[in-house]
């Protein structure tokens, strides 16, 4: 009997929660590919066209975001730029591959967009 008063108990409490239409939530996935496929077209762009530089991560932290098993992650930085230095916060969904080189302190090769050094892939 514990059992079917605890599914009771869990029914009532969900309840509480409004749950998103089917429309709302097909919106905000749409949103979200169109988000990634923008920032994909980014990329390949800064990759064309971008400076070679250097940065400092300062901290990161999870947005709570995956895309593809990516955590989708925020990252304060110090970009340097033949010497120019500027603070930026980057996000981006980030392979796990880099995410052990992305420690506070660690130095990362970055390639940056030369007209605003917060738009920047990893290299």
């Amino acid at each position: 009997m514990g059992m079917f008063k605890d599914l009771r108990d869990l029914h009532k409490a969900s309840k509480q929660f409004e749950r998103p239409t089917m429309r709302d939530a097909l919106r905000q996935s749409n949103e979200a590919i169109q988000a990634y496929q923008a920032g994909m077209e980014q990329s390949g762009r800064i990759a064309q066209v971008g400076v070679m530089g250097t940065a400092v991560v300062k901290e990161l932290r999870p947005t709570g975001r995956t895309f593809n098993e990516w955590p989708e992650m925020e990252i304060d930085l110090t970009v340097d730029v033949n010497g120019f230095k500027s603070e930026v916060t980057h996000t981006e969904p980030v392979s796990p591959a880099v995410l052990p080189r992305l420690v506070p302190g660690g130095t990362i090769t970055v390639k940056v967009d030369p007209q605003d050094h917060s738009q920047l892939i990893f290299i």
